[in-house]
């Protein structure tokens, strides 16, 4: 075999993995449906987060509607303003289902159909419990029309359910920050 045939074979074999590679960064990192890679694997188009909190999260997962997340029916968002860097940005929109631990400030809600959505929480995030995020100071279950939990409750009975991950919410995230999960009350 000569130089030139080996050397062409090689060149083959390193654009070929190439390839590949690129094809399994894209997948991972467009999950918005929009064909936008981030900068972020697994990250979605988005926006910056407001208050100044640096955010990101995956996309997709259905809303309380049963589209894409996001503020359009593509799944993307609006620009929200705050302080966040502009490489740093999240999705904006609504999901239910289960809510999950991430971590100290990230959490996530897996709906029965379509994927797990994560999120951050800040300062800034209401919590609205009913019975199993937290109970009423009289005792009492307090829910709206829809039957979602109207109790303030604070972010360490947040993190206390995402850690049993048995709770159904609804979460509201704006630029990757959740700005309100209200617990679906199950009597």
């Amino acid at each position: 075999m000569s130089l030139s045939t080996t050397t062409l074979r090689r060149g083959r074999r390193v654009a070929a993995a190439s390839l590949v590679a690129a094809a399994a960064l894209s997948l991972t990192a467009c999950q918005s449906g929009d064909g936008k890679a981030s900068d972020v694997p697994s990250a979605s188009s988005g926006q910056d987060a407001p208050g100044g909190a640096a955010a990101h999260a995956m996309s997709g997962g259905p809303t309380a509607g049963g589209q894409a997340g996001g503020d359009s029916a593509t799944g993307t968002g609006k620009r929200a303003p705050g302080g966040a860097p502009a490489d740093l940005s999240g999705v904006s929109g609504s999901w239910v289902g289960k809510l999950k631990w991430l971590s100290e400030d990230k959490l996530s809600v897996a709906p029965d159909y379509g994927p797990e959505q994560a999120f951050h929480i800040a300062g800034s995030t209401r919590a609205l419990g009913a019975a199993a995020l937290c109970e009423a100071p009289d005792g009492r279950v307090h829910t709206d029309g829809p039957g979602y939990g109207t109790t303030a409750c604070t972010l360490d009975d947040l993190r206390k359910a995402a850690r049993m991950g048995t709770v159904d919410v609804r979460v509201t995230v704006q630029g990757g920050v959740a700005a309100k999960i209200a617990e679906r009350y199950h009597p």
